[in-house]
């Protein structure tokens, strides 16, 4: 490491900073261009024109005060703590974005983080991302999705909810594929054709990672919890969770960290030990440790350390990582991984002779190390402190880099930034034929988005989907009301709700346990029966956490097709039809019988379809589009599939595993780039 790293680093911060003051200053976009959002996964269909009135929409429009705000004016959420562990936030945040984007952190040396979340944060790919259900309608792994696929879910009666037609009905998920099961056996879980294994798919759909740090909790099912604990997602449910500290370097403790609002933390650390996701089966977080800060040992060869971003481009002006980049050549000027963690983490975590040795029944034993013996020559057994700790320097960096993901001018910001008062006349779309930023639809189809009354054929989309965030799931939302809350009689996780998508013995959602037990908030409360009472309101219909999913941000919604936890419909229209009816099964209920409300019945006309789409359009913030800093990333490439389809493959090395397809997505400075198809779009189309 240079002497003059301190002075390098500083300046790193202080060309970053002004480049993001300068970027959003340019940023002021025009909503003409959102017209290129359009076809972003979604069917072309005749809109309303844009001088529309809808009837439904009072004049003067209710609960003003409760329709959605400007995400620039809202907090971001993080931990107190952070400067216990960080000392360098910028080389943190820069060590969190190229671990992020790294093909090198997945076990194959392909699967990034980034794979699965690379256009608008999340995945347009549509060749290999099935995972299939019992009585799937695919014949096999590796079909190539098309429009006529959607939605999965079909019903006996179209247009209509309750029955699902058993002929052409599917439990299917569109998700993400992640790595291959090992060559030795064909993969337990059925992903291969003929003796090939094709490459694994998670089973529910990809959310984005921009502005998930508004997230109380990650994951469909909540299960990466909002206290990081340094090892795992699981935070304060795991008792054993600990990490070394060294206040003196010949000295280790065993101690627990939490770090609160640090939800992403946990989420982080998750993929790279999945073997769905990015890990071979029975790799470790020790494991990963070990192999980002060593060198390899390849059938005794030794082979350099591994580069930061060692395999993929670094754009020159990246809004983070320009000022490190070797380009023309790969990766960061930083030549170990290791050197990125000691500049930005204190010593403490990361600075000791010692070794901790693991035993075989789970326990640790801090030990001397052996005078001469390198990090490269330790025990399969023992590690050095600053590998033992890996998880720890993951999930903090990387939650670092995700936090500055947040897509805060969409014309709708710009909207609510010039109009911020409830009672501005600007805000009323009887009165203001031409508002600013946003079409007159629109700010129409915002109103019918905001129609908070309870009753069957009311709206209702921002009781669930609320304030700035636009998600009940928030941690605004939770630190202020609490975790639990009453919705129509049934007693629920709040931020989480089942409305039908499908059955709900299909996937329990936050409803399921794990070893540590229930991942509901609810049912870890109440274990027995619910209450008959939870606050000031009557819990009648008992609970209602299974097959309940997390309330997603509807933030450049019009980019993340397809929809709903299983990826169950391909266009905003088509969600918003969902909507419409009441959602796809009815009645709905939990396993034991137990009723659990559905979604009212507002049955919608064309117009206020149109003008709730026009809104949700309205919710993109064009740097995502562009991939303008600081959605602006490195080079990576991700596999598409394999060769053939869901009969046959290839495998040209006859290595077992199906051959890859693989798409470069170039990279980009802070300036951006063109717009990426979306799903089902150009090279991700059929």
């Amino acid at each position: 490491m240079p002497d003059h790293f301190d002075e390098f680093s500083k300046s790193l911060a202080e060309k970053s900073a002004a480049r993001r003051q300068s970027l959003r200053l340019l940023c002021a976009a025009t909503a003409g261009a959102l017209l290129a959002l359009f076809g972003a996964g979604q069917a072309a269909h005749a809109q309303a024109p844009p001088d529309t009135v809808i009837p439904r929409v009072p004049d003067p429009p209710l609960d003003l005060g409760n329709l959605p705000g400007d995400l620039g004016a809202v907090e971001v959420p993080g931990p107190t703590n952070l400067n216990e562990f960080i000392k360098d936030p910028f080389l943190a945040l820069a060590l969190g974005k190229a671990l992020f984007w790294d093909m090198q952190v997945g076990s194959d040396g392909i699967q990034a983080c980034a794979s699965c979340h690379f256009r608008a944060g999340a995945d347009p790919r549509s060749k290999n991302q099935v995972n299939r259900a019992a009585e799937s309608v695919f014949p096999g792994p590796n079909v190539q999705l098309e429009a006529s696929d959607f939605p999965l879910t079909r019903l006996a009666e179209p247009d209509v909810r309750g029955d699902l037609d058993p002929a052409t009905d599917s439990s299917d998920v569109v998700s993400s594929q992640g790595i291959h099961h090992p060559a030795n056996e064909l993969d337990p879980d059925g992903f291969f054709i003929g003796s090939v294994n094709t490459r694994r798919v998670e089973p529910r759909n990809t959310p984005s990672v921009i502005n998930a740090v508004f997230n109380h909790r990650q994951f469909w099912d909540g299960r990466a919890e909002n206290v990081f604990n340094g090892v795992n997602h699981l935070g304060e449910r795991d008792p054993d969770a600990r990490v070394f500290r060294a206040d003196n370097p010949q000295t280790l403790v065993k101690v627990r960290v939490e770090l609160v609002d640090s939800s992403l933390a946990s989420q982080a650390v998750a993929p790279i030990v999945s073997d769905r996701e990015m890990a071979t089966p029975g790799r470790t977080r020790l494991d990963v440790g070990r192999e980002l800060i060593r060198l390899n040992i390849n059938r005794g060869k030794r082979v350099a350390r591994l580069r930061p971003l060692g395999k993929q481009l670094v754009s020159a002006s990246d809004s983070t990582l320009g000022a490190m980049s070797r380009r023309p050549e790969n990766g960061l000027i930083f030549s170990r991984y290791d050197e990125m963690i000691r500049a930005a983490f204190h010593e403490k975590w990361w600075n000791s002779p010692k070794l901790i040795r693991l035993n075989s029944d789970g326990t640790t034993t801090v030990i001397k190390r052996k005078e001469g013996t390198h990090d490269d020559d330790l025990g399969a057994n023992e590690y050095a402190l600053i590998q033992y700790n890996f998880s720890l320097f993951f999930g903090l960096s990387v939650q670092m880099y995700e936090a500055t993901l947040v897509s805060d001018d969409s014309p709708w910001d710009r909207f609510r930034r010039a109009h911020p008062d409830p009672t501005d006349p600007a805000l009323n779309p009887w009165t203001n034929e031409d508002p600013d930023h946003i079409s007159r639809l629109a700010l129409f189809g915002a109103h019918l988005f905001n129609d908070r009354t309870r009753g069957a054929t009311n709206i209702r989309c921002s009781n669930c989907h609320e304030e700035a965030e636009l998600t009940d799931a928030s941690v605004r939302r939770i630190v202020s009301l609490g975790t639990i809350r009453v919705r129509d009689g049934n007693l629920i996780d709040r931020g989480f709700n089942n409305i039908g998508v499908r059955p709900t013995f299909n996937d329990l959602g936050v409803g399921a346990s794990d070893k540590f037990g229930p991942l509901s908030f609810t049912r870890t409360q109440f274990p027995g029966s619910p209450p008959a009472k939870f606050g000031t309101s009557d819990v009648t219909k008992g609970f209602g956490v299974e097959g309940a999913f997390k309330i997603p941000s509807l933030r450049n919604v019009a980019l993340t097709a397809p929809y709903f936890h299983n990826g169950d419909v391909l266009t905003l229209r088509q969600a918003v039809e969902f909507y419409s009816r009441g959602g796809n099964v009815f009645p709905v209920l939990a396993l034991d019988g137990t009723v659990i409300e559905p979604l009212g019945v507002p049955s919608l006309d064309p117009d206020e379809i149109d003008a709730i789409v026009a809104f949700l359009e309205a919710l993109t913030d064009e740097r995502v589009l562009y991939r303008r800093a600081p959605f602006d990333h490195p080079q990576i490439f991700v596999p598409n599939g394999h060769p053939g389809g869901s009969r046959s493959t290839t495998d040209a090395d006859n290595d077992g595993l199906a051959d890859d397809i693989m798409i470069e997505i170039p990279a980009v400075g802070a300036d951006g780039g063109p717009p990426l198809p979306g799903f089902l779009e150009g090279v991700f189309g059929p």
